[in-house]
């Protein structure tokens, strides 16, 4: 089990994962989305490595004084389809990009997966192996996300990963 900064949409059984650093874009998507898919948390998620698949759930409760608006639903949990890190598009349609080279995707989920805290390592005792599984369980994509582009037209493109 490992915490993610990510937002991260349910949509039937299956979760899409948006991992990203502040103003990615991961809670405009969770925002967006919300009503034709479930958001899990658009903050922060645990994934959890089980016989099912990779679970997505919300273990980071509201508390007063956050400075925006969360959305997270604590009773809601959905196996991992696909990791999705939002790049903000201005130009062209939201489109979305698969992501092979794993040095890049390693680069890429250091910036927002919690590493093991020093003295705290025995928590996460193979935190290396689980990045290395979950990169090996569900596909890697970039989602460039134009803004103007409406939550059915980002719905579908989620929906045709296959």
């Amino acid at each position: 089990m490992f915490p993610v900064h990510s937002s991260s949409l349910l949509f039937f059984n299956f979760t899409y994962l948006f991992p990203g650093i502040s103003e990615s874009g991961k809670s405009t998507l969770a925002k967006k989305l919300d009503g034709l898919m479930i958001p899990i948390n658009d903050e922060k998620n645990i994934l959890e490595f089980s016989e099912e698949g990779i679970l997505v759930k919300s273990y980071f409760p509201k508390t007063d004084g956050q400075p925006k608006e969360y959305l997270i639903n604590h009773d809601v949990t959905g196996i991992l389809k696909a990791v999705l890190f939002p790049i903000k598009e201005y130009e062209r349609d939201s489109f979305i990009e698969p992501l092979i080279d794993k040095g890049l995707i390693w680069r890429k989920l250091l910036t927002c997966v919690a590493p093991p805290i020093t003295g705290e390592d025995h928590l996460f005792p193979n935190y290396y192996e689980m990045i290395d599984r979950l990169m090996d369980s569900v596909p890697f994509f970039n989602i460039y996300h134009n803004l103007k582009d409406s939550p059915e037209f980002i719905a579908e493109l989620l929906r045709s990963i296959k």
